[in-house]
């Protein structure tokens, strides 16, 4: 499989982003006002153009707009020598080209950012556009999104569609490739920024909680992206997706039956919260993440139960049990 991620991205753009805290300003109009906009830096484009033989003047050019990435140490021989490495291998190489066919332009996803965070500000008035890059990440499937604050970066070479070859060749179960495709890019936005403002219990680890958390980005992304199929939210196909409709019932009874809810063992929260074709103790015709699916039920019913509950209030509360209990969630009854 390839997987040469490029992993001191991730390390300079979150430490950079929240130590600088530096903002997204916007356009001026003509007549003087800011209007916010969200501004997509295609860090992948810039790269990949340099000349490898001349990698640390082509690295001086973009720096000022591309810090967050190349960090103040990118002229060390060894930094140096890894983005060499990182431009010159066929592989990655390969995965920017296709990018490139697919996307040579990313005004969707300009809209598409700017009608999520109208809604996140609403609800979060501190929150400001956050400045967007797209980047090639060598398939890190772990981490399609990344979010911190004010800066935003997209893995591209994730969503170049399920027919492409090169996550075939590149040894991704079919199960992942089925969701690496365009309808799935502002899902996964909307559950980075879920994951920014869910307050999160370390101490509580049962499949439960886990299941909550899950549940409540699910749940973000249902208000950020009313018009986006269910399905696509959790990165399900349509048919496992109805499987679950039809057998939610069946799925809670296993859970209760079984006692699993209050279980901080990793090999039961594991089967039912791990990324998998099916979930261990169903058939085959069941997707992966069946505690996530449940999860997502629960808030679901917890939040029609109490209107009165605001958006703030159910990130902040850690207490998965109360949200249960206050869901009076009970399917196939």
């Amino acid at each position: 499989m390839i997987r040469f991620f490029f992993f001191t991205v991730l390390i300079v753009i979150i430490f950079s982003s929240c130590q600088t805290k530096q903002s997204n300003p916007g356009i001026q109009s003509p007549g003087g006002e800011s209007k916010p906009e969200i501004l997509i830096f295609r860090y992948e484009k810039e790269l990949f153009g340099i000349n490898p033989t001349n990698i640390e003047a082509g690295l001086e050019r973009i720096y000022p707009t591309y810090k967050f990435f190349l960090g103040e140490s990118w002229k060390d021989t060894i930094n140096l020598l890894r983005i060499y490495n990182y431009i010159s291998d066929p592989n990655i190489r390969e995965l920017y080209n296709v990018e490139m066919i697919k996307y040579p332009d990313v005004t969707f996803l300009k809209k598409g950012l700017e009608g999520i965070f109208d809604k996140v500000i609403k609800y979060y008035p501190s929150k400001t556009y956050p400045i967007v890059y797209t980047y090639v990440s060598g398939l890190d499937i772990e981490i399609p999104v990344i979010y911190a604050d004010t800066v935003m970066a997209i893995s591209m070479d994730l969503f170049l569609g399920k027919d492409v070859n090169v996550y075939t060749k590149a040894g991704i179960p079919e199960y992942m490739i089925s969701r690496f495709t365009e309808q799935n890019i502002l899902p996964e936005c909307a559950k980075a920024i879920a994951d920014s403002i869910i307050i999160k219990d370390i101490n509580k680890q049962s499949l439960l909680d886990q299941m909550i958390v899950a549940g409540k980005r699910l749940y973000f992304a249902d208000i950020m992206l009313p018009e986006v199929p269910a399905f696509s939210k959790i990165g399900y196909s349509q048919e496992k997706y109805t499987w679950c409709e039809q057998n939610e019932g069946n799925i809670w009874s296993f859970m209760i039956t079984n006692q699993l809810l209050f279980s901080s063992d990793p090999k039961i929260t594991g089967k039912l919260m791990t990324d998998a074709p099916f979930t261990s103790g169903f058939i085959d015709a069941s997707p992966g993440r069946l505690g996530e699916w449940v999860g997502w039920k629960i808030v679901k019913a917890y939040v029609k139960a109490n209107p009165s509950v605001s958006m703030q209030d159910l990130m902040k509360n850690t207490d998965s049990q109360s949200i249960l209990q206050g869901s009076k969630y009970k399917p196939g009854r």
